[in-house]
């Protein structure tokens, strides 16, 4: 049987969103992955080893869609904002300056 759950980056983040994607994927407190990253991280001879994981996974692992970035980037919206840009633009005609005193 096939999960539909997928990983994504999570908007609870503090740096880039991965450990607390990875534990909404787990279903577990996030602070739980970070203190095990934490950990890891200080581990002399793998410190480098998981700091490279860490940028790979904010590299592979996508965004939830909710997200500012993901939101920017998007082709749908900015098709929307011209749109918009476009339908709120006001033509006016007949324009006469006049001095106030």
């Amino acid at each position: 049987m096939k999960s539909d759950k997928k990983m994504r980056r999570s908007n609870n983040r503090i740096i880039s969103g991965v450990c607390g994607g990875i534990a909404d994927y787990f279903g577990i407190n996030p602070w739980i992955i970070r203190g095990i990253f934490i950990i890891l991280a200080v581990i002399p001879h793998i410190t480098v080893l998981i700091v490279s994981i860490y940028v790979m996974c904010i590299v592979l692992i996508p965004s939830e869609e909710s997200s500012f970035f993901s939101m920017l980037f998007k082709k749908e919206n900015q098709d929307y904002t011209k749109e918009k840009r476009k339908s709120s633009r006001k033509i006016l005609k007949d324009v006469r300056e006049k001095d106030i005193r």
